[in-house]
């Protein structure tokens, strides 16, 4: 059920690293070390620097970042880590692509991080550091509504960062891999189709209508955001309706109904289809087992 919150293993054993499980949430404290390639995968990602600073290599561009800050981007740029400096922690939260785009924040904040922008936060706050480790503690309980709560914690603390002041790093050099060719080639139209999507999710569309916001042929747009994302369009928008079902199942005491038509099915018997493909239970039992 609420076991896609875990650890995400790394691998350094390519130049760049193709990482899995988009779809499920990470968390992990650690040292900050130098990273011998760069890798991306498709979270949005947060970096807590306490007592330390460290140099990414940001889709070839060089960013520093001093000790205290907090810096959130979608790491589906390449990037690593290229110099630590101080004894402290790195904390680095995962948080779903399609999690985080049901989460409503600024448009501003939102499409700066779809274009390949590095958002800094020009500090941090005393208690950061004490709510990471409340966060490692309740997800090592596996318990699912501390889950839950961990979830909307991360959720507000984003928010929090989105209204306040932060420095932005735009990420415009146009890296190419070993093999001569452009980095995630055609980002920028599967960006605009993300955007589409996150905007749309919970109305009536359909594949051309993503396609359409790009002015790319559909069959072209299908295969390149199924290259980039590694998943469908149809796959990817039913993902974001049931990560906002699941919010209001648990959040909420509507109707599987209200909830089924708000979060953009359509009908309840298309829901219950959907739903219990994917977690293997009804919304319902969903709603009783996190309760």
């Amino acid at each position: 059920m609420l076991d896609w919150v875990q650890k995400i293993a790394f691998s350094d054993c390519s130049p760049l690293e193709t990482l899995g499980m988009e779809h499920k949430f990470g968390f992990r404290r650690l040292q900050p070390k130098v990273m011998p390639h760069s890798h991306w995968h498709g979270h949005i990602e947060i970096n807590y620097l306490f007592n330390c600073s460290a140099d990414y290599l940001f889709n070839g561009k060089k960013i520093s970042v001093p000790e205290g800050r907090m810096l959130l981007f979608w790491a589906s740029f390449p990037h690593q880590m290229t110099e630590t400096r101080g004894e402290g922690d790195l904390v680095n939260v995962y948080v779903p692509l399609q999690a985080f785009l049901t989460w409503k924040l600024p448009n501003e904040f939102v499409s700066q991080l779809l274009h390949g922008e590095v958002l800094v936060s020009d500090s941090l706050y005393a208690s950061d550091e004490q709510i990471t480790r409340i966060w490692e503690q309740d997800l090592s309980k596996n318990n699912h509504m501390m889950t839950v709560q961990v979830i909307n914690e991360i959720r507000g603390r984003i928010r929090r960062m989105s209204l306040e002041n932060y420095s932005t790093y735009e990420l415009t050099n146009k890296r190419s891999n070993d093999n001569g060719k452009p980095a995630l080639s055609g980002l920028t139209h599967v960006q605009t189709m993300l955007r589409y999507i996150a905007d749309n999710y919970d109305q009536k569309i359909t594949i051309a209508d993503v396609s359409d916001s790009t002015g790319l042929h559909k069959n072209y747009a299908m295969k390149l955001f199924n290259r980039v994302m590694r998943v469908s369009i149809k796959q990817y928008i039913n993902q974001l309706r049931l990560q906002h079902s699941q919010a209001l199942l648990v959040d909420t005491e509507k109707p599987v109904l209200t909830i089924a038509l708000e979060a953009g099915f359509g009908s309840v018997s298309r829901f219950y289809d959907i739903f219990q493909r994917e977690y293997n239970m009804s919304p319902l039992e969903f709603r009783r087992r996190v309760l």
